[in-house]
């Protein structure tokens, strides 16, 4: 069952508790929109189809590819890996970086794919393509969500 507070800030606190399931918590400036929110989420509990965005509510593209390049690309083979990728990330940690990963969607991507093939060769995909998996399928995903490149 959901709780909705007024908050003293004047904001809207929905919590929603259901056994099995952690305790998910966000705030609205309208009620209304809080208690959307906590019927939808509870209806994914419900459905057993509930999937926590938090953390890519509150992750951005610039700080997940500082981690992958943190942690990930050292573990790859060849000192190729670590000297270039650095400088293959840049370009979407300029473009992309201020963006929270759960915002990105295929036109955002879209549009910067056309942007780059304007500016360089194509070659950049595949590690794109690569540094979009990684992330994803650390935290649970497949990597293949539909209207997302492979």
């Amino acid at each position: 069952m959901a709780t909705i507070t007024k908050r003293s800030s004047g904001r809207w606190k929905a919590v929603v508790r259901r056994k099995g399931w952690p305790t998910t918590i966000k705030t609205f400036r309208v009620k209304k929109d809080a208690e959307d929110w906590a019927r939808g989420v509870e209806d994914e509990m419900a459905r057993g189809v509930f999937v926590s965005r938090r953390a890519a509510e509150t992750t951005t593209v610039k700080e997940a590819l500082d981690l992958y390049l943190r942690e990930i690309t050292p573990t790859k083979k060849g000192a190729d890996s670590t000297n270039r990728e650095p400088g293959r990330a840049r370009p979407l940690k300029k473009h992309l970086g201020d963006y929270a990963l759960a915002a990105i969607n295929p036109k955002i991507l879209a549009d910067y794919r056309d942007l780059r093939l304007n500016t360089i060769s194509c070659r950049w995909r595949s590690k794109t393509a690569h540094i979009w998996r990684i992330p994803r399928s650390q935290r649970g995903g497949t990597g293949q969500d539909e209207g997302w490149p492979a």
